[in-house]
């Protein structure tokens, strides 16, 4: 028997090493649904295949990652559409398929999306932690990455706080001072993340501990982390791209997509107007849009002739009196 643990035990060491690199790069506690980043740290351009993994803050059920092999890159590869330096697992969806090397990014959003069946309600928005793990037993030494959080109210769960235990006993976490645990944990803030933050790691070396990651006021899913408050920018909002080409049924210029920098959350609102300035589309009002890049649909534009389209997006702020109205040219082509 003792035998058995002991080669339980070299496996999983084993496999830590394995999958040495590999990161928890971001990740939000106070969305409809939860997500985590994961991220390839390598001086060298190398790739990694991670669908058995384990994306988890241990409570409730986990799966692994995917049925089919998911990779992951340090580098950006030039033969695919999205960028392979990023993997987002989404904790709370047992329904949607997941994007493997095979289907590629089916949603073209930019980066492949896992979805695991965990825990309802992950992640908490108080104490908890994440975890890349080769299973969801925090005990046994298979931790792969790991962080800890807390809002810092005084009352820290026990259950997250043994996780964290076996974390520092394993390794995988550095402890706080003198054995005070709540020292070693990142800081939320008193009341959390608010919907439009997260967790984001710090560049440089994979230290094991909270000063590896930052709360930042921007989610980057699929892109490098971005830090600091942009509640302090003059503008609501800028147009990516002022002229835009649409091709319906194009796998990359058919999706009808016009992208924004949102600087200050606001409410947004899209119409398009042909070059003799009648409207073929309105949007609804899209609502409190959080800071961060942001895409508003033409959703009808399969619909419409190849022509020239002036498209007039208008912004009002959530907080104070601030307005925008900006334009952007969009070419939409039939021919191809």
């Amino acid at each position: 028997m003792k035998r058995i643990f002991f080669f339980m035990i070299l496996v999983l060491v084993h496999q830590t090493r394995l999958y040495g690199g590999l990161v928890i790069n971001e990740a939000v506690t106070e969305t409809t649904s939860d997500w985590v980043e994961l991220a390839l740290l390598s001086d060298r351009n190398e790739g990694m295949e991670i669908s058995k993994l384990f994306v988890t803050m241990y409570y409730g059920a986990n799966e692994h990652l995917a049925d089919e092999p998911v990779w992951i890159y340090s580098f950006n590869r030039p033969e695919t559409s999205y960028d392979d330096r990023y993997v987002i697992v989404h904790l709370t969806d047992s329904v949607t398929p997941d994007e493997t090397e095979r289907t590629g990014d089916t949603n073209r959003n930019g980066h492949l999306d896992e979805y695991c069946n965990n825990y309802y309600g992950s992640l908490w928005n108080t104490t908890g932690v994440i975890a890349i793990d080769s299973d969801d037993d925090s005990s046994n030494g298979g931790i792969i990455d790991f962080c800890a959080y807390s809002n810092m109210d005084g009352r820290l769960n026990q259950t997250m706080i043994t996780y964290v235990e076996d974390a520092i006993h394993n390794g995988s976490w550095i402890g706080g001072g003198q054995g005070d645990i709540a020292q070693s944990l990142v800081d939320l803030g008193e009341d959390g993340l608010k919907l439009y933050m997260s967790i984001a790691r710090r560049g440089g070396a994979d230290t094991n501990s909270s000063s590896d990651f930052e709360v930042t006021h921007v989610q980057t899913p699929g892109k490098d982390n971005i830090f600091g408050d942009l509640s302090n920018h003059a503008s609501l909002f800028k147009i990516m791209k002022k002229k835009v080409t649409m091709i319906p049924g194009h796998p990359l210029y058919g999706d009808g997509k016009i992208r924004l920098w949102i600087h200050k959350s606001c409410n947004l609102k899209l119409r398009i107007f042909s070059s003799i300035g009648a409207c073929v589309f309105e949007s609804s009002l899209y609502r409190s849009v959080p800071p961060g890049e942001y895409s508003m649909l033409w959703d009808s534009v399969g619909k419409i002739s190849t022509g020239l389209y002036i498209g007039l997006i208008e912004g009002t702020g959530i907080k104070g009196h601030l307005s925008k109205k900006a334009h952007c040219f969009i070419i939409v082509s039939r021919y191809r």
